[in-house]
């Protein structure tokens, strides 16, 4: 049985809060003020953190260790009092550990593979990527279910007959709360900034062929380069991976504040179908443009208009960028999305819940 890291087995009187890798990397690391991001921490960590500080407040009697962590396999610890926050894991694996800890709380809507497109006869290069993902990631999950039933000799009983899973929103990354701004006072038409592809090592089989992130994020950048020719539209963009950036609006330079004197959020997918930019969008006000969103019970009804291709985008500009009142529309609906469904006291309320075992 693995036991924890000596920091974590002492007795506490509210919840804690660590980060964790592999037990080849070493014991846990606890976050210095609990619940409370500071830029000591991974960006990716402020939504879920303010998740969790909403759930101390609705369970204030019960002392839960959380473990941040990527690994999927294993932990530092097993029990009631243990629960695992696990990020960045993209491929719709059920923990090995679901079984043998209080929950997991899965910070990614992916818990079954997405195909992410409506099926037709004939497959673009797009296409053919996201069907070739659906399918790997289909195999990488029923191994994992496979693997939660055959777990490593010497870890305790499990605690639950059935994996213990709860998904929630990616959130924001790296987004400041801003003051609203009306439609008719922003004056970007539209934003979108991000990683056209993901840096890969020459090992990787990924290197060689491409990803859904590279195919849909390189579809918008072909539409937004000839649309940066045409002097109507207001368009903000850049590629933060290779450092290309286009813009009309100079004295906007942070990211919070371009995106909330964007009238519309362009979202592309990424490895998965879930961005950052959705939540950042709604968050903001935007109308949110993407790809197809998954069947998620907290993304249904989301007010977002869901593109099968991004040469969809010149056309949709032209309804919507100077339709104030449509966009008003959109600004109330995508606050109120966020503000109802979305926002970390909504969102801690189900997870405490979820915790109540």
């Amino acid at each position: 049985m693995n036991q924890p890291h000596s920091a974590a087995s002492a007795v506490s009187s509210v919840h804690r809060y660590f980060s964790w890798r592999s037990s080849a990397e070493g014991p846990p690391v606890e976050f210095p003020n609990g619940a409370v991001w500071d830029d000591r921490l991974v960006p990716e960590w402020r939504y879920p953190l303010s998740v969790l500080s909403h759930v101390q407040r609705e369970m204030p009697a019960t002392a839960l260790r959380f473990y941040f962590t990527k690994n999927p396999y294993e932990l530092p610890e097993y029990g009631n009092d243990v629960v695992a926050v696990l990020w960045q894991e993209e491929r719709s694996k059920i923990p090995t550990y679901a079984r043998h800890v209080r929950g997991v709380i899965h910070c990614c809507l992916q818990m079954k593979p997405f195909l992410g497109f409506h099926p037709r006869l004939g497959l673009n290069k797009y296409e053919a990527v996201l069907t070739f993902q659906y399918l790997r990631d289909w195999a990488l999950h029923l191994r994992s279910r496979y693997g939660v039933r055959h777990v490593p000799k010497g870890w305790p009983p499990a605690l639950h007959d059935s994996p213990r899973v709860l998904a929630i929103p990616l959130g924001y990354h790296s987004q400041e709360e801003l003051p609203q701004i009306p439609m008719a006072e922003r004056r970007l038409d539209a934003f979108f900034t991000g990683q056209l592809s993901t840096p890969l090592p020459r090992t990787s089989y990924r290197y060689w062929t491409t990803d859904s992130k590279t195919q849909a994020r390189k579809q918008l950048w072909d539409v937004l380069l000839r649309l940066r020719k045409d002097t109507e539209w207001r368009i903000e963009t850049a590629d933060i991976a290779g450092g290309e950036t286009k813009g009309q609006c100079p004295e906007f330079h942070a990211y919070s504040s371009k995106m909330m004197n964007s009238r519309i959020c362009l979202a592309p997918r990424g490895t998965m179908a879930e961005t950052f930019r959705h939540y950042e969008g709604w968050r903001a006000g935007c109308l949110v443009i993407t790809n197809i969103l998954p069947p998620e019970p907290f993304l249904a009804g989301a007010p977002a208009i869901q593109v099968e291709n991004w040469r969809e985008l010149p056309q949709l500009l032209k309804k919507y960028a100077r339709d104030l009142d449509a966009l008003e529309h959109y600004r109330m609906s995508s606050l109120k999305f966020w503000q109802t469904r979305l926002s970390e006291s909504v969102i801690g309320v189900q997870v405490a819940q979820f915790l109540r075992v």
